[in-house]
Order: structure tokens, then C-alpha cells, then sequence
């Protein structure tokens, strides 16, 4: 039995981590669309980007304010259309945000929410479906993006894979893990991507995130308490941006930069550092101190034991 006592001390700390971890984790945004005028399709604090810019689809014999017109999302109130759509519901309560199919297909339909302050162990989780699938199930994808200005959807980096997702007709819920994001302010963003569908609703918005330090099981809290490469700002950028890390306790750390086929591109920083919170600033230059084009890069930081690498953008 003795030997065994390391290994249940171990699982012991283990649980008690994450017990303290998951207590702390909140919701740092959440909106159920409840709160806003029915038939909106202007809602803050979301910012609405229509980009197909195309008359959409309507239901026959169904009449509400705004139905045939052009917009990106709309607060839909099913039981306020005329007559009410009676075999139609949000996921929770009366309201939802909904994006009808575009006339002249396919739909690029932006439902974007505020700039948020992200912590530690950040997801977004949110429920969406198709009305129908008689025409096709609806299409989206979701990003994220760095930069402040929300209709800069250049910037915005697709979190749920190169394809998109096609929603079923029925509430379906989503979860998408943000910590590549972690201990940064980002915008998140629904893209709707149907093709000559009908209609995509989303419903329940959350963005969880923890403290912006790990829990810890003792009383002190220290500076730089873990050794992480936190992400670069402004992310699109140009022609710098500042790259952020921290260090558990003072060690030899490198910062390096790739292009998108592995080639090194810049030696950062390689340097013997302290303890704490740090930052570099990556000039858009190369080895040779000439300028990079546009493009995706990546950076990676080693230290110890520890590595970590995060994609950037750089935008001219």
C-alpha cells in the first residue's frame, strides 16, 4: 500500500486543481437575445456585417418588420410574426438571433459580439439550427479575431476548422475551445455561410473564461506564476506588433518566427531572462532586416521544458 501513496497524493492534487479551476471559471459575456426589440437587425453591443448585401428569403403568408429585406441578423420573435409562427421556437425564452437565406446565394452574414477580456482556459458555447432542411442545411463557421475594429473581417481567424459546419434542424449546442486566445481581448464571430437555404438561428451566446492566473493551492500568489506564451497584439498587424510571454522562474528563453512552410524567418530574442511578465516587439523584418510580406506567420517560444507556438497576421 505504501508505494502506492505517491501516485493517490498526486490524484488527490490533481482533483483539488481543477476543482478550484472550474469554480472559478464564469461567463465573461452571455446574451439570449431576450432584451432586444423583436425584429432588430441593428442590437448592441453586437456588430452586424452584411456582406452578400442580397434581398432574403420570407415566409409565405407570413408577414414581420424588415422580412425580404437586406440585413445580416435579426432579433426573431416567432410568436410576433402575423400570424405567429406557432410550431417555431428560440432555444430559451421568446427571442433569437436569426440570418434568412439571400436571394442571390450564397450568404455572408457576420453576427460579431463585443470585445471581451479573456482569462485563462477561455470557450465559447453557443446553441444554433436550421428551420428546415428541405433546402439544405445552413452553413457557418466561427472566428476569431484581435483586433479592435469589429468589421475588419479580414482579421478574424476560423476557430472551427477550414470547413464549415452545417447546422441540423434542431437545437444542436457548440462548443469551441478559446485557448489560443487565452489572457487577450478578442471579438467572436458567427459567419453565416448557407447557399440558397432558408433560415439560421443562434440562441444562448456564452464566452467562459477563467481568472487571467492559474488557481493556486496556497495562499501565496506570485508575479509570473506560470510560464506561458500569452499572444501578440495587434493581431492582424502593421508594421510591428508586441509579443507577450511570461516566466515561472528565470530561465534561457528563445522567440523565434516561421513563415507558413516551417522556414525560419526572424531570431527574436534568445536571452537569459527573470522571472515575471515580458514582452518583445517583433518589427516585420527578417534575419536580413528586410521587410516580410503579408501573410501568416507563426511564433514559437521555447524555455526549458516548455514550448508554445501562436499564429499571427500580418496585414499591409
Amino acid at each position: 500500500m505504501r508505494k502506492h501513496l505517491p501516485f493517490i497524493f498526486a490524484l488527490l492534487l490533481f482533483f483539488s486543481f481543477n476543482h478550484i479551476l472550474f469554480a472559478q471559471l464564469g461567463a465573461v459575456f452571455e446574451d439570449g437575445f431576450e432584451d432586444y426589440p423583436d425584429f432588430a437587425t441593428t442590437f448592441d453591443p453586437w456588430t452586424l456585417v452584411d456582406y452578400d448585401y442580397s434581398p432574403t428569403y420570407d415566409f409565405y403568408g407570413i408577414d414581420f418588420p424588415g422580412c425580404g429585406t437586406a440585413f445580416a441578423f435579426m432579433i426573431f420573435n416567432p410568436s410576433q410574426t402575423v400570424p405567429p409562427l406557432v410550431d417555431l421556437r428560440a432555444y430559451e425564452g421568446d427571442k433569437m438571433a436569426a440570418c434568412f437565406a439571400a436571394i442571390y446565394p450564397p450568404n455572408s452574414d457576420w453576427l460579431i459580439a463585443p470585445y471581451v477580456q479573456l482569462g485563462l482556459y477561455s470557450s465559447v458555447r453557443f446553441f444554433a439550427r436550421s428551420h428546415t432542411d428541405s433546402y439544405g442545411l445552413e452553413r457557418f463557421k466561427v472566428a476569431v479575431s484581435t483586433a479592435p475594429y469589429p468589421t475588419h473581417v479580414a482579421g478574424f481567424v476560423p476557430i472551427s476548422g477550414d470547413d464549415y459546419i452545417e447546422a441540423p434542424a434542431n437545437w444542436t449546442e457548440y462548443h469551441f475551445d478559446l485557448r489560443d486566445f487565452d489572457v487577450e481581448q478578442v471579438h467572436i464571430a458567427i459567419y453565416c455561410v448557407s447557399d440558397d437555404a432558408f433560415a439560421f438561428y443562434v440562441d444562448n451566446f456564452t464566452v467562459i473564461t477563467g481568472p487571467d492566473v492559474p488557481p493556486s493551492t496556497e495562499d501565496e500568489v506570485i508575479p509570473g506564476a506560470v510560464t506561458e506564451l500569452s499572444g501578440n497584439y495587434p493581431n492582424p498587424f502593421n508594421p510591428e506588433t508586441t509579443i507577450s510571454y511570461s516566466l515561472r522562474e528565470a530561465g534561457n528563453v528563445s522567440i523565434d518566427i516561421y513563415n507558413t512552410k516551417g522556414q525560419l524567418v526572424k531570431h527574436l530574442l534568445k536571452d537569459d531572462m527573470p522571472a515575471g511578465d515580458h514582452r518583445v516587439v517583433w518589427n516585420g523584418t527578417d534575419n536580413n532586416k528586410r521587410a516580410v510580406s503579408s501573410g501568416v506567420y507563426y511564433y514559437k517560444m521555447n524555455s526549458g521544458r516548455y514550448s508554445s507556438t501562436k499564429k499571427m497576421i500580418m496585414m499591409k
